[in-house]
């Protein structure tokens, strides 16, 4: 399927790199230059207020940030920014958070992690952990005692969501997260992921394969890949995890791990709900102002969280 013609257009008209090396600098500059077109020419989404907190952390302080809806608050969401564990913080995914909370009615949580490399794992997980913890911990006075708690996140930060999810089911029985939505999730850092359909075919010119096998060893410095705190398709148990709604793009290379993942939660009881769209690329979350397609497929991402939940409610309620 082709993509979106305003996505290509887009596409086209960004400047090709001269060489395949990966540099973090440039990376991340161009993540700070790129903010401005996801607010758009309207301006920020309305909340009804932002406040900005500090939690300690096991290297220092870690920045997290609640954006309260307005009107009537129908749960917690606690998100992670993507950008290959290398790039990112809270303030270039308000726009996100922003959207987050005013479509879901939810109180959103963001929250810095330390970022490779110079902090490589298990630095970030780390640091999101201790936001995850302080997030359920909260959840009474942040969306409410009764209400549902998500974690969620893109890309890496889908990565860092899932294994969230995994320590936690460990370390918390029964007092998790209610679900958990991953937007384009990489969830295998694995040698053999390279040798998947999607991976091999390097067709999303937002991400592409060679980026990878750059990252990976970046953020895991050395650290085995079959851990799953690195992979967590590669955890041996996938049972008792929250709900997923999964969203994958078909020209991703990180497409078919997703959808393997999605598969091993299905085959562990775990519900879910994966989401194809074959008109995107990696980062539609971001151009949700400038292409319409990556807004009807953010709405239609956020509606199917919305069905999860209103499906694990219902369970709950007659058992």
């Amino acid at each position: 399927m082709a993509l979106d013609p305003i996505l290509q257009q887009m596409l086209n008209q960004m400047p090709i790199p001269a060489s395949e090396k990966l540099d973090i600098a440039a990376y991340r500059a161009a993540a700070e230059a790129f903010r401005p077109m996801m607010v758009g020419p309207e301006g920020p989404i309305a909340v009804a207020s932002i406040e900005d907190r500090t939690l300690s952390g096991p290297r220092g302080d870690i920045a997290i940030r609640i954006y309260r809806p307005s009107g009537a608050v129908e749960g917690t969401l606690h998100h992670y920014y993507g950008g290959g564990w290398s790039v990112g913080n809270i303030d270039i995914i308000d726009p996100i958070a922003r959207r987050l909370a005013r479509d879901l009615s939810m109180v959103v949580v963001t929250s810095n992690y330390r970022l490779a490399p110079e902090n490589p794992f298990p630095a970030g997980l780390d640091d999101c952990l201790v936001a995850a913890r302080w997030t359920l911990d909260h959840a009474g006075e942040l969306g409410g005692g009764d209400q549902p708690v998500v974690v969620s996140g893109e890309s890496a930060g889908a990565n860092l969501a899932a294994v969230v999810g995994l320590v936690l089911r460990d370390e918390r029985p029964g007092r998790s997260f209610d679900a958990q939505l991953l937007v384009h999730p990489a969830v295998d850092l694995r040698d053999t992921s390279f040798q998947r359909a999607s991976v091999l075919a390097d067709a999303d010119p937002s991400l592409r394969s060679h980026s990878l096998r750059q990252l990976y060893p970046l953020y895991s410095a050395g650290h085995d890949h079959a851990d799953p705190r690195l992979s967590p398709l590669a955890a041996d148990d996938l049972s008792g995890l929250p709900p997923a709604v999964i969203a994958v793009l078909t020209v991703d290379p990180l497409r078919d791990e997703a959808v393997e993942y999605a598969d091993r939660l299905r085959a562990a009881d775990v519900p879910v709900e994966l989401i194809e769209f074959g008109n995107l690329t990696h980062g539609f979350t971001g151009l949700t102002v400038v292409v319409p397609a990556a807004d009807r497929a953010f709405t239609r991402t956020l509606a199917g969280l919305r069905h999860m939940l209103a499906r694990k409610s219902a369970t709950t309620a007659r058992s």
